[in-house]
């Protein structure tokens, strides 16, 4: 019987340890992207922190500027048909339309491309703070999902 316990015991164990490793691994997992389908640049012409953003198939550019204040990390993606803001602030980071005199792209061309269901599936993506390398990588990889099926030749 003692054998027996035995057995139990060390298998509890070893099936605890797994469980630990996978829960520690999965925060990792959830920050890691694979940037094969795009390509991002710093873009040097502009006074401020900027990269461009190019999709292996997509003639369009998409460029990526980030403005701080007020502890606030807001990174505007534009692109001649839409636009869109990913913040970052003490509740993470995710999506936000851009509202006001920011705004450039008319409202009605912005609600045939954006899928504002999708936008609000983003509207926190990470709730850590993040750095902007890892940023700019999430909005490249979460963008797409953005744009509604009939425009994905945008970013495509």
């Amino acid at each position: 019987m003692k054998s027996i316990n035995r057995v139990f015991g060390r298998t509890s164990l070893i099936f605890a340890f797994f469980i630990v490793i996978s829960l520690v691994s999965f925060p990792v997992a959830a920050t890691t992207v694979i940037n094969e389908s795009f390509t991002i640049t710093p873009d040097k012409s502009v006074n401020t922190t900027a990269w461009n953003l190019k999709y292996s198939e997509s003639e369009n550019a998409i460029k990526i500027t980030m403005l701080e204040k007020n502890g606030e990390k807001e990174y505007t993606v534009r692109s001649k048909f839409f636009e869109v803001a990913y913040v970052m602030n003490k509740n993470g980071f995710g999506a936000r339309l851009i509202k006001g005199n920011d705004a450039r792209v008319p409202d009605q061309i912005l609600e045939k491309i954006l899928n504002h269901d999708a936008l609000n599936n983003q509207k926190i993506i990470s709730g850590t703070q993040i750095d902007n390398e890892t940023a700019v990588n999430l909005i490249a990889s979460y963008l797409p999902d953005l744009i509604n099926t009939n425009y994905k030749h945008l970013v495509q």
